[in-house]
Order: C-alpha cells, then sequence, then structure tokens
C-alpha cells in the first residue's frame, strides 16, 4: 500500500484569532491529526502553520517552506481543516488546486468539504470547489470592507487606531485610541527641534544622538513596550531621514493624522500613499510635545534648507572647500541674497578662526588661478572636478588650489 508524505497545512488570520474560536490552530490541528489516524496510508511529517496571514494572498513563510517541501519530493501530500484555510483568493486557490500541485504529482485532502483529489468522485476537478473558493474569495471581501467601515469610523471619531504611539508619546492606559506623553522619549524629540533652532543640521544631530547612545525610535519601542508589531524594523542608527520624520511629524503638536498609507483592495497587503486632502486629521487629540508656533518656524528652516540643498547639490564648490587653518569642509550660508562659504568647526563650536568668503569673489580667485595655469577662461564643475583636489581658503581673500596629479 502506497503511503502518502503529509503536510498538514493551517493558516489563521488576525480576524479569525478575535472571532472565530473553531479555526483556532488547536482546533486545526486536531482535526488533522485525527484524519490522519483514521488513514493508514497517510503519515504526517510536519505541520506548516501561517498564524496571523490573511487568506487573501499566497506569500505566507510557512505556505512557501511547505511548496518548497513538496518540489523537494520531502511531502505530497497537503490536508487541511477546510478550503478557506488553504487560501480565500479565489483565482490563485483555484490555480493551484486545478494546475500547479497537480502538475508536482501532490494529492490535496479538504476535511470539512470532504474533498480528495485521489478520489475522482471527490476530486478537485469538481465544480464544486470552484464555487467554494469564490464564495470564501467573497466572504474575505465582506470581511475587509466591514473592518476598513469600522476603522474609518472610529478615525473620522478622533480615535487611534495603530498599534503602537508615535515616539515621544505611549498609550493611554485608561484609553487605548489617546495618547500620554513618554518624558524620556519626549525629551529627545525636544532636544532634536532645539537643535534645529540652533543651526544644527539633520546629519548633525543624528551623529550627536548616536554619540549619546540614544536609543532610535523602533529601537525604543521594542526595549519599552516589548511591542508585537511584525511591520516594525528596527533601525539601529539615528541618520538624518529619522531626525527629518521627526522634525516633519505634526503629531507633535496635538494633532491626530490617520488615513495617510491604505491598501489598494483586500487581496493586496501593500500600503499607498493617501492623498492629503484625505488624510483624517483630529485637533487636539493629546498634550502637544512642541507648540505650534515653535514647529512652523522649524518647518520654514527645513523649507530653507531644501531649497538651498538643491543649489548645493550642483553648487560649484562642493565637496573641495577646505578650511586653510583646521582642514574641516567649508559650508554655505546664505545672507541678504549673497552667498558666503565658513569654516565647520567655527559654525559649530567657534573652535576654528571666524571667517567668510563671498562665493563670486571665489569664482574670480578660482579663474585666475586656472586661467594662469590652464589658460581656461570657462569655470564650471566639469572643470573642477578633472582638475581639482580641495581649495584651501585663507582669511582676506586668499586661497590655496590643489591641483590632482595627473
Amino acid at each position: 500500500m502506497t503511503c502518502f508524505k503529509v503536510a498538514g497545512y493551517i493558516r489563521l488570520s488576525k480576524e479569525d484569532k478575535i472571532k472565530d474560536e473553531s479555526n483556532s490552530v488547536t482546533n486545526q490541528k486536531i482535526i488533522i491529526t485525527s484524519y490522519i489516524k483514521k488513514n493508514t496510508d497517510l503519515e504526517l511529517v510536519d505541520f506548516y502553520i501561517d498564524d496571523g496571514y490573511s487568506g487573501t494572498i499566497f506569500d505566507r513563510p510557512a505556505y512557501k517552506r511547505m511548496f518548497n517541501d513538496l518540489v523537494s519530493g520531502k511531502v505530497n501530500t497537503v490536508i487541511v481543516k477546510d478550503l478557506s484555510r488553504f487560501g480565500r483568493n479565489h483565482i490563485q486557490s483555484d490555480d493551484y488546486l486545478e494546475n500547479i500541485l497537480p502538475g508536482y504529482n501532490v494529492r490535496f485532502i479538504s476535511i470539512i468539504d470532504d474533498i480528495d483529489s485521489l478520489n475522482k468522485n471527490n476530486s478537485t476537478d469538481s465544480l464544486l470547489i470552484p464555487l467554494k473558493n469564490l464564495m470564501n474569495d467573497q466572504y474575505a471581501k465582506d470581511i475587509s470592507e466591514k473592518v476598513r467601515s469600522t476603522l474609518k469610523m472610529k478615525q473620522l471619531n478622533g480615535e487611534f487606531i495603530g498599534v503602537t504611539a508615535p515616539y515621544g508619546y505611549l498609550k493611554n492606559p485608561k484609553d487605548k485610541h489617546k495618547f500620554i506623553i513618554d518624558k524620556e522619549a519626549s525629551y529627545t524629540v525636544k532636544k532634536i527641534f532645539n537643535m534645529i533652532l540652533l543651526g544644527k543640521s539633520r546629519k548633525e544631530i543624528a551623529k550627536h544622538l548616536n554619540n549619546k547612545n540614544v536609543l532610535t525610535p523602533s529601537l525604543y519601542k521594542l526595549s519599552k513596550e516589548n511591542t508585537n508589531n511584525e511591520e516594525l524594523i528596527p533601525s539601529k542608527k539615528w541618520n538624518a531621514e529619522i531626525v527629518n520624520r521627526i522634525l516633519r511629524n505634526e503629531t507633535y503638536t496635538g494633532k491626530l493624522i490617520q488615513n495617510i498609507k491604505t491598501k489598494p483592495n483586500y487581496r493586496m497587503d501593500k500600503l499607498i500613499d493617501v492623498n492629503k486632502d484625505e488624510w483624517i486629521v483630529t485637533e487636539n487629540h493629546h498634550e502637544p510635545i512642541i507648540d505650534k508656533d515653535k514647529f512652523e518656524e522649524v518647518q520654514q528652516i527645513l523649507n530653507r534648507k531644501i531649497k538651498v540643498r538643491k543649489n548645493d547639490d550642483i553648487d560649484l564648490f562642493s565637496g573641495y572647500l577646505k578650511c586653510y587653518y583646521c582642514g574641516e569642509n567649508l559650508i554655505i550660508r546664505k545672507s541678504k541674497n549673497q552667498i558666503y562659504y565658513y569654516c565647520k568647526k567655527y559654525l559649530k563650536d567657534k573652535s576654528c578662526k571666524k571667517y567668510s568668503i563671498n562665493k563670486n569673489v571665489l569664482i574670480k580667485l578660482c579663474k585666475m588661478e586656472i586661467k594662469d595655469k590652464f589658460s581656461i577662461e570657462q569655470l564650471d564643475r566639469r572643470i573642477l572636478s578633472e582638475l581639482i583636489e580641495n581649495i584651501s581658503v585663507l582669511e582676506k581673500n586668499k586661497i590655496e588650489i590643489k591641483f590632482k596629479s595627473n
């Protein structure tokens, strides 16, 4: 007698956990195990359990592991409690049952539906299976629409529906839809805003926080809240982007902003951006960490920096200017529609000499130096990149240009 090597496949969605005890992992295991015991031609190899995964997609870790074992021949039979556990996307489910699994000579059994591909009378060729898959698909769609409608209503009522509170806050233990200030994290938030107001860049702030061993928002959440948020990807080090997200987050002014991203439909797990005019905003939802005037002042600074940075990306001297005295990079500062270059160390902590050079003056001096050596009348970034390693700037508009050896 042929002995079939069984993969017991179990799936439990997040909605099932809340509503449907009959589909619990334990219950599915009992049903599959009991069925195998009654059939002597079946031998259980392993259970493949996707706990907390929707049936509308087949990109599930345990399912992919099982499919690899089917391809390798480790198992040759799949048993599920019912068709909905296998999947709720009728297009993909039908394709697997009618084409893919038979192509690998895999036996498929759905216990509750009384389906066994080895039995011609109850095989996967039956018209009943596509119909059941379609019904399971429609069920998933209905549930998705009901959940989405309920969540949107909560958002419109000013209730926070996320897994964890934003960095700087904690969920209020008396009302999980509200926030209370987290003193430790809010101190870091305030420090970041204050450092921008003092003229620090986002990179400088990130470097400072790393030097002080301040935990990043994601690592902080993991250490303090013991969150089970599977979508949280921990960042080990602060960077300019993390700092920027905090500086741009209006949550710190007391606003609750939701419906920023959404899933296109019930079959897709990918999130897409929502148009800003469709965001759901609740004013005065929680105590602010940053007052609105300070937040707006910081936004103006950031917007100015973006404008300057767009010019910096193609700035003639970007990457070439060094301080003659300390060797540190020179930094652009704009004043009265004029651009000047200052020593980074001076701007940071006054540890170098106070001097600056006007960009237009520097261009003229560079033209003179290059023209004398190379008879070049036009100065552009392409020429600089080919000829110059760095330009050391001195006081009183003197410069030293270090040319490349080649």
